[in-house]
C-alpha cells in the first residue's frame, strides 16, 4: 500500500533473518530440508522453546505475513544466502504467519510492531538481539555465531551500553546489527533512541562503526521530515560523517538503506548551497553505483532511486525533473526484467509502482500494478495501491471498487480484519453522506472480527479501536446513529459467537 518514506521504512521496509535446523529427522511442523534451504518449525511457538530447552539451543523467530513486500524479500534474499542458512544449524527456527492461530497474541508478548521481524531468544524466552534489515548477509550471519552463544538478553545488553566502555567486542557486534526501528518497547520514542545510539557513535571501537551509529542517530533525530531540524551540533556530524561514507562503497552498501531512506532530508538542512550541492551529488553517484551492483538485493536497487527523486523536487517547486523521470522509468523496468519469481516480485513491484507515482507517471503505476493482479502472491495488496492513486484523483467510486475488491480478496483472518478496515475507512473518508455504503463497509469489518479464530492481540485490537472511533466520529458529524446503533447490534453478536472485544460500546 502507498506510503511516503519515514523512519519506520528501516523497521519495516527490511528486517532479515532466516533460520535453518539440523536433525536427525523432521520434527512435526518443520519443512523437508538441505544444505540449500531453512527448515522452519511453522507456528508452534511453544513446541520450539520446549525443543530449544531440549536441545539447549537458542530460538530464532521470524514474524511475517504472506502479502508483506520485505517478508517476500527475505525469502528470496537471505533465506537463500549459502552463509547464513550456515550458521542457522545452531538455532531452533520457528516461522510464525501473522494470520495463523494465536501468531497476534505472540506477536504482542514479544513486542513485535510489524512485518517482518526477526528476534533471537533464548531458550526461557529472554530477547538476545533483533536483526535489522540493513546489515548484509555477511554481517547478520556473524551475528548469529555470536547470538548462538548468548545467554543475557537484550535488557542487559541495553544496560550495558549505557556505559559503552563496559561494551564487548560481541556487545558491538550485535548492537551494530540491531533492529533500533522495530523495538517499541525501547526505542519507540525516536528522539531518546537518537540520543542513545549517538552515545554509541562516540564510542564505538571502529570508524566505520562510529560514522554508522552517527547516521543512524541523525536519521532517528530527523524525525522523518523532508527537511530534517537538526542543531549545529548535529549539522556539524553530516558533515563529519556523510562524505567518507560515499567515499567508501563498502560502507555505502552497509548503511544502503539509511543513504536510500533518511539522507536525503539530512543534506537539505545544511545551510551551505555549495556543500548542499556537493553532497548532493556524491549521495546520487553512489547510489547509481549501488544500483547496478546485482550483489545487492534487488529491492534495494530499487530504492537507490528515492533520494534523487526527493532532491529533484527539492529543487524544482515540489516537481520532478524529467531528467530524473526518465531515470525512474528505467530503474522500474530494471527491477521488473530482474524479478522473475512471483515471490519477488511481491517483494518489490509495490515500491516500482510508488516510484513511478512519486513522479507522477500515475498512468504507469496504474498500469504496473493491474498487471501484476492475475499472477501476484497477493493481489489484494496491490488492488489498496490501485485505490490510493483513484483516491489521489478523486476518482472516489474507482477508489472504493478497488478497496471493496481488496477486502473481499484478502485471506488469512488478521489480514481480513485489516483490508476490511482499510475499505470501511475508504468510505467513510471518500462518500460519508452514503449511509448505505457505510453500514456496508462496516458490516464488513464486524464480520471479519466475528470470525476471527486466529487470537486476538494488540496489533489487531489497535486497529479495531481506531476504526471504531472513525465511526463514532462519523456517526457524530453526519446523523449517523440509527446506522450505529444497528451497526452495533451486529457487533455484540458477533463478538457473542467469536469472543472479539465489542468495539463500539461507547
Amino acid at each position: 500500500m502507498r506510503s511516503s518514506v519515514s523512519l519506520m521504512m528501516l523497521g519495516v521496509a527490511l528486517a532479515v533473518a532466516g533460520c535453518h535446523k539440523q536433525a536427525d529427522q523432521a520434527q512435526p511442523g518443520a519443512t523437508e530440508t538441505s544444505a540449500k534451504t531453512i527448515a522452519w518449525r511453522e507456528g508452534d511457538v511453544d513446541d520450539a522453546f520446549a525443543e530449544a530447552k531440549e536441545k539447549k539451543k537458542p530460538v530464532l523467530l521470524y514474524w511475517g505475513a504472506k502479502w508483506c513486500p520485505p517478508c517476500n524479500l527475505m525469502k528470496q534474499t537471505l533465506f537463500k544466502d549459502p552463509a547464513f542458512i550456515a550458521e542457522t544449524a545452531n538455532f531452533i527456527p520457528v516461522h510464525l504467519d501473522g494470520d495463523a492461530k494465536d501468531a497476534q497474541l505472540w506477536g504482542e508478548k514479544f513486542g513485535i510492531q510489524g512485518y517482518p521481524t526477526v528476534i533471537i531468544l533464548t531458550p526461557d524466552r529472554q530477547e538476545v538481539t533483533r536483526l535489522a534489515g540493513g546489515s548484509t548477509a555477511g554481517q547478520l550471519a556473524d551475528v548469529l555465531k555470536v547470538a548462538a552463544n548468548r545467554t543475557s538478553s537484550t535488557e542487559d545488553l541495553l544496560k550495558r551500553a549505557d556505559d559503552p566502555a563496559k561494551l564487548s567486542a560481541d556487545d558491538w557486534r550485535l548492537l551494530a546489527s540491531f533492529d533500533w526501528f522495530d523495538d517499541p518497547k525501547h526505542f519507540g520514542d525516536y528522539k531518546k533512541g537518537a540520543a542513545f545510539v549517538a552515545k554509541l557513535a562516540a564510542a564505538a571501537p571502529d570508524p566505520a562503526l562510529k560514522r554508522h551509529f552517527a547516521l543512524t542517530s541523525l536519521f532517528m533525530a530527523g524525525d522523518g521530515k523532508d527537511v530534517a531540524k537538526l542543531t549545529p551540533d548535529q549539522l556539524a556530524q553530516v558533515r563529519a560523517v556523510l562524505p567518507p561514507i560515499l567515499d567508501s562503497y563498502d560502507e555505502v552498501k552497509a548503511n544502503r538503506q539509511e543513504l536510500s531512506y533518511g539522507t536525503t532530508p539530512l543534506i537539505l538542512a545544511l545551510p551551505d548551497p555549495a556543500e548542499k550541492q556537493a553532497l548532493s551529488a556524491k549521495l546520487v553517484a553512489a547510489m547509481d553505483r549501488m544500483a547496478a551492483d546485482t550483489s545487492v538485493p534487488l529491492g534495494d536497487r530499487l530504492s537507490t532511486i528515492n533520494p534523487e527523486i526527493a532532491l529533484s523536487k527539492a529543487a524544482n517547486g515540489g516537481k520532478v525533473s524529467p531528467d530524473v523521470v526518465v531515470k525512474v522509468r528505467d530503474r522500474v523496468a530494471m527491477v521488473s526484467k530482474a524479478a522473475t519469481d512471483p515471490s519477488m516480485r511481491q517483494a518489490v513491484m509495490p515500491n516500482a509502482g510508488d516510484a513511478l507515482a512519486e513522479v507522477d507517471d500515475k498512468a504507469g503505476a496504474e498500469k504496473l500494478w493491474k498487471a501484476e493482479l492475475p499472477k501476484a502472491v497477493a493481489p489484494y495488496y496491490f488492488m489498496v495501491d490501485l485505490a490510493g492513486l483513484k483516491e489521489d484523483e478523486k476518482d472516489y467510486p474507482a477508489a472504493i471498487g478497488w478497496l471493496r475488491q481488496a477486502a473481499e480478496a484478502a485471506q488469512g483472518p488478521a489480514t481480513r480484519i485489516q483490508w476490511a478496515i482499510f475499505y470501511s475507512n475508504g468510505v467513510m473518508r471518500m462518500t460519508p453522506n452514503d449511509k448505505a455504503a457505510v453500514e456496508h463497509a462496516a458490516t464488513m469489518v464486524i464480520d471479519a472480527l466475528g470470525a476471527n479464530d486466529a487470537g486476538y492481540a494488540e496489533r489487531t485490537q489497535k486497529k479495531a479501536d481506531d476504526w471504531a472511533k472513525k465511526l463514532h466520529e462519523w456517526s457524530g458529524k453526519h446523523d449517523g446513529r440509527e446506522v450505529l446503533t444497528r451497526l452495533d447490534a451486529k457487533m455484540g453478536a458477533a463478538c457473542a459467537k467469536g469472543g472479539c472485544k465489542d468495539v463500539l460500546k461507547a
